[in-house]
């Protein structure tokens, strides 16, 4: 029993490892492409680039064990399959729960070193690149604008900026529209002008240079005034977005502990009503937090049948199989979590809903591998595919 037990974890360790690695790099590659444009030639030193993707790792981390769990079981399994090693253990009497409990029990010491992950180090990491990026916004404004690129950040307002010079802040064919009059729009354009963090009023100031503000009527459509300009100053308050940045001891859902969430959610709940929308928020996050560590343990409990029912022990196949569930189990957390903030369904049923249904989908293919042998029929498949190509 030992010896078979520590055999299943010695095939579990070096898919799950690998798979962790790529999907961390694939994270890491991603979140480069975006934002590496907005980061680089800033004029910002490369500790405090390098600091700006390092504070992201902890997400990454989250949302990679899990499917990294369900890597390594499915090319453990499908290779002990494919090998015939599971026809020989069954052979010798070795049953279905024998074969779990590897997997099993490693997933479940995961998912606690994963609670706890989430618990104190993310939240630690998310609040340091938030004060990190609010440090940055307001030595440099600019980072926020990226040249000939349109910019929905702040409610009510919309920025555009043909050049943009990081290191001084200079801007040139600048364009503001502000939508937050109920009777006006306002358009202003200038040649060239220069962006400012206001500290007093918490938002930006723009000083613009030989520019117009073009006003039109809302009610009156054919109502339009236009004002020229040598010089002029805007200011454009931003308090959502930069107040609560520039107070270090503030912190967001995300920035939380569970304690600190719990603490909140008592407070809040003294008034449930007015409060509504914000504790489904925090009830979204505490729940949400548990939710994906004992996916560990949800993914294993799947990986192990369709490992067996692949019969193949390919990282391609595996990871071709774990894209595609945990793409699906994603969908369904995010759609849960809007839902579940707008008031239709309450935060516990959003977040648990996919753990449920994969759990479920799990006991299910390892009771059908308890009665007759599931595989799945690769040249069916193929067969398909062929046809598809021939006809295309």
């Amino acid at each position: 029993m030992k010896t078979l037990f520590r055999y299943i974890l010695r095939e579990l360790v070096a898919p799950f490892f690998f798979s962790l690695g790529l999907i961390i790099f694939i994270f890491m590659l991603n979140l480069v492409f975006q934002l590496l444009g907005r980061v680089a030639g800033k004029g910002l030193p490369m500790s405090t680039i390098f600091e700006f993707f390092f504070l992201n790792l902890a997400w990454m981390i989250a949302l990679a064990v899990p499917m990294g769990v369900l890597v390594a079981t499915l090319a453990a399994f499908g290779r002990m399959s494919a090998d015939r090693e599971i026809t020989a253990l069954k052979a010798c009497g070795v049953g279905s729960i024998r074969l779990l409990m590897p997997p099993l029990i490693a997933a479940t010491v995961l998912a606690g070193v994963l609670i706890e992950f989430q618990n104190h180090i993310l939240p630690l990491m998310n609040h340091r690149y938030r004060v990190l990026r609010s440090d940055i916004h307001r030595k440099r404004p600019t980072m926020m604008l990226e040249a000939g690129v349109f910019l929905f950040d702040i409610p009510g307002y919309v920025f555009y900026a043909r050049e943009v010079d990081p290191n001084t802040s200079r801007l040139k064919n600048v364009v503001l529209y502000d939508e937050n009059d109920p009777e006006w729009q306002t358009t202003i354009t200038a040649e060239r002008g220069v962006l400012e963090y206001d500290s007093i009023e918490v938002g930006f100031l723009f000083t613009l240079m030989n520019g117009e503000i073009g006003r039109a009527s809302k009610l009156k459509p054919q109502e339009y005034h236009r004002t020229e300009f040598k010089r002029a100053m805007f200011r454009v308050k931003a308090p959502g977005m930069l107040l609560e940045r520039t107070d270090s001891q503030w912190r967001s859902d995300r920035e939380m502990t569970l304690s600190q969430m719990y603490a909140k959610v008592r407070r809040l709940e003294k008034n449930p009503e007015k409060n509504r929308r914000q504790l489904a928020g925090y009830w979204v996050e505490i729940n949400k937090k548990y939710s994906i560590s004992i996916a560990c343990i949800v993914f294993a409990l799947l990986g192990v049948p369709l490992g067996i029912m692949a019969q193949r022990g390919g990282l391609g196949v595996s990871a071709g199989f774990s894209i595609v569930f945990f793409l699906v189990y994603w969908i369904f957390l995010i759609s849960g979590e809007d839902l579940a903030e707008r008031g239709y369904v309450s935060p516990g049923v959003a977040m648990w809903a996919p753990n449920v249904l994969f759990a479920a989908l799990g006991l299910f293919l390892i009771w059908r591998q308890t009665r007759s042998a599931l595989t799945i029929p690769w040249d069916k498949i193929a067969k398909i595919f062929r046809r598809r190509k021939s006809a295309g």
